[in-house]
C-alpha cells in the first residue's frame, strides 16, 4: 500500500479513552486521518461492521478502488501505525519489551473493571481504596523505575515510541481518576510525570492537546 494514497478512518467513543494515544500518534505524525466518534447509543447498530464487536477500529483505504484494510484492537492498532509513522522500536529486544510495557498497562487497567462494574457505590469506594494500596505501588512503581534507568527519558531505547504516547495517556489518566483533593498520585513517580509531560509537549500533540473536544475522561 502506498501510504500518499492511503486515507485512515479511526472509530471509537466520543470520549478520549482508549483511542486517545492513535489520535496522538496521528497527530505528531501530521496525518490527517476521519475521526468518527460514536455514542453509546448509536453503538449498538454499529457492532456489525467492528471486527470483534469492540472499539477503537482503524480502517485504511490505500486508493480509490481498493478494498479496505480494518484492524481492531488499540495494540494491534498502535503497532501498526508506528511501523508506518517511524515510531517503532529499533531491535526485536525493544519491540518486545514495549509490547511488555503495554500488556502491563493492560493488566493495571484491568483493575478497575470491578469498580465499573459495581453498582454500589460502597463497593466502587473501597476498589478504588484497593487499587490505590496494592496496584498503584506496584505498577507505577515499575514504569517510574524503567524511566529512571533510561538516561534518555523513554521506556524503550534512545527516541520516542508508540509505547511512549501509549503509557503517557494511560498513567497520567489513570494517575488523575485516582487523585483527590491535593494528593496528586503523581507527586510519587516524578519520571512518569515527567514522561507525560514531555509526550503531551511535542510538535503535533501539544497542538491536538489544545484543539481537540473536550470530554470527561
Amino acid at each position: 500500500m502506498s501510504s500518499q494514497q492511503e486515507t485512515y478512518k479511526l472509530t471509537y467513543l466520543s470520549h478520549r479513552g482508549l483511542a486517545e494515544p492513535i489520535r496522538q500518534i496521528f497527530a505528531y505524525a501530521g496525518v490527517a486521518y476521519i475521526d468518527e466518534r460514536l455514542t453509546h447509543e448509536t453503538l449498538p447498530e454499529h457492532k456489525s461492521r467492528l471486527p470483534w464487536g469492540t472499539l477503537p477500529v482503524l480502517e485504511v483505504r490505500p486508493g480509490k478502488t481498493e478494498p479496505s484494510f480494518v484492524l481492531a484492537q488499540v495494540a494491534a492498532i498502535g503497532r501498526f501505525l508506528a511501523k508506518k509513522f517511524g515510531l517503532d522500536a529499533k531491535t526485536e529486544e525493544d519491540s518486545a519489551k514495549y509490547d511488555e510495557y503495554v500488556d502491563a498497562l493492560k493488566d493495571f487497567q484491568q483493575e478497575f473493571v470491578t469498580w465499573y462494574r459495581a453498582t454500589d457505590e460502597t463497593v466502587k469506594s473501597a476498589v478504588v481504596q484497593d487499587i490505590k494500596e496494592k496496584h498503584v505501588p506496584l505498577f507505577f512503581g515499575k514504569f517510574d523505575a524503567i524511566l529512571a534507568r533510561n538516561e534518555a527519558g523513554w521506556l524503550v531505547g534512545d527516541s520516542l515510541t508508540w509505547v511512549d504516547i501509549f503509557a503517557a495517556n494511560h498513567l497520567y489518566n489513570f494517575a488523575t481518576f485516582l487523585s483527590s483533593g491535593d494528593k496528586d498520585i503523581l507527586q510519587e513517580y516524578p519520571h512518569v510525570r515527567k514522561l507525560a509531560e514531555r509526550v503531551f509537549a511535542l510538535h503535533g500533540i501539544a497542538k491536538w492537546i489544545k484543539e481537540r473536544p473536550v470530554t470527561q475522561f
